[in-house]
């Protein structure tokens, strides 16, 4: 095979490259496309704490390409999950692909958190972003409850509720957020996530040939649950196809498993402040790093690692100081990129598209300023709360500049 035609193949398996390091020799740095800027070639790496929590996550990516009816992924989770799917009808007939969740025992009380689901799509990027921007826009309305709760909670002193352990981070809306959507199944009943209809056999969402379905929610299970993620025809019986269908193995690239604690927060140690034309950097979801999630394909037993921590959420903690504003820049320094996350400063939670503009970047050194903060002389505190889109390439780089120099704007129109 050329390396031609190699790149040529679905990005996500560029993207699994990009993680291991090889694409960091192949996409060297380049001039920023229209509408970017350069990423700066001079920088200083903050110094970061990372810290690990959250649910535990069921990933499905593989296979990628179905090209047959089966079982795409299961295993059973209690308390607190995540799911993350990412599957392409290879077929050349309409397919439905479905997400069931069922008691084990006798009884399972779900309560439902973030949900991000995309539309099928014959652009992989397309769908995938439209996910990402659900589940942030989730994540934003119930952050701002839990904070009116927790703003309240501070005026009597006497509450300890939802506090975790010491150091850990806690971002589990479950016991902050009391009107949580809630399902309740007995033994026998089921749900299926993608419609959210309960007992219904030929729920599901249908696929045409060469559509991709990505997409990710969490939830919290009282009793033990089983996930079964599925893909089969339109009028398959989901709850006997479950039971009944085969387990389909994973492709060339093993992204599939159950992962603990899913959730990595990025603390900078020192606030953000920079004279004139300095500039500060961080990596994150590089393969160099020991972070990318390891555990088990529950449908083989297979050890496996989550190249790119798909399903991972990310929470960049960090402070700025001075008097001159700072820009957070993005750089997708694996390669194409086009996702969403969420900015919360000085109390405001904000959804932001990755990049600004309207098609993915990666195919230069670009960098896009997605906020600016305003000191003012004063520190204030943010975090910036993101997670690897599916069709995306990794890592990237999160830049903080000031003042930027007007010419390392790339005008292309002169050309």
């Amino acid at each position: 095979m050329s390396w031609f035609s190699f790149f040529r193949l679905p990005s996500r398996i560029a993207a699994v490259l990009a993680g291991v390091g090889l694409l960091g020799g192949v996409l060297s740095p380049a001039q920023a496309e229209a509408g970017y800027r350069k990423a700066p070639e001079n920088y200083q790496d903050v110094n970061v704490k990372v810290l690990q929590s959250g649910p535990t996550l069921l990933f499905s990516d593989s296979p990628e390409m179905v090209y047959e009816n089966g079982i795409l992924y299961r295993d059973i989770v209690e308390g607190e999950g995540r799911v993350f799917f990412h599957h392409v009808n290879g077929t050349k007939k309409q397919r439905k692909l479905a997400v069931l969740m069922r008691p084990v025992n006798k009884l399972a009380t779900i309560t439902w958190g973030c949900r991000g689901i995309g539309d099928p799509d014959k652009d992989y990027f397309i769908s995938a972003r439209k996910g990402q921007t659900r589940y942030f826009n989730d994540y934003k309305e119930l952050w701002k409850k839990a904070r009116k709760n927790e703003l309240k909670d501070k005026q009597d002193k006497g509450k300890q509720k939802n506090k975790g352990k010491r150091g850990v981070p806690d971002y589990s809306f479950y016991g902050k957020v009391p009107d949580l959507p809630l399902t309740v199944l007995n033994q026998g009943e089921y749900i299926e996530v993608l419609s959210q209809g309960n007992n219904m056999s030929r729920a599901g969402a249908c696929l045409k040939p060469d559509q991709l379905l990505t997409g990710m929610f969490d939830f919290h299970a009282r009793q033990p649950v089983e996930v079964i993620v599925m893909m089969c025809n339109p009028d398959d019986d989901i709850e006997k196809f479950s039971r009944n269908g085969n387990l389909l193995p994973m492709d060339e690239h093993p992204l599939r498993g159950t992962y603990e604690n899913a959730d990595l927060t990025y603390v900078v140690k020192k606030p953000i402040q920079m004279k004139r034309n300095q500039v500060r950097a961080l990596c994150m979801a590089s393969s160099e790093e020991p972070y990318y999630l390891r555990g088990r394909d529950r449908l083989t037993g297979r050890k496996t690692q989550n190249y790119g921590n798909y399903g991972v959420v990310y929470h960049l903690v960090y402070s700025v100081a001075g008097e001159h504003p700072i820009e957070l820049g993005i750089n997708p320094w694996g390669g194409e990129f086009y996702g969403a996350g969420l900015m919360i400063s000085e109390g405001k939670p904000e959804v932001l598209s990755i990049p600004g503009k309207k098609f993915y970047f990666g195919k230069g050194d670009e960098l896009d300023d997605v906020f600016v903060h305003s000191p003012d002389r004063k520190r204030k505190d943010a975090e910036f709360i993101w997670s690897p889109p599916g069709a995306s390439n990794l890592p990237i780089r999160a830049f903080w500049t000031m003042n930027r120099p007007k010419e390392t704007l790339i005008n292309f129109s002169a050309r």
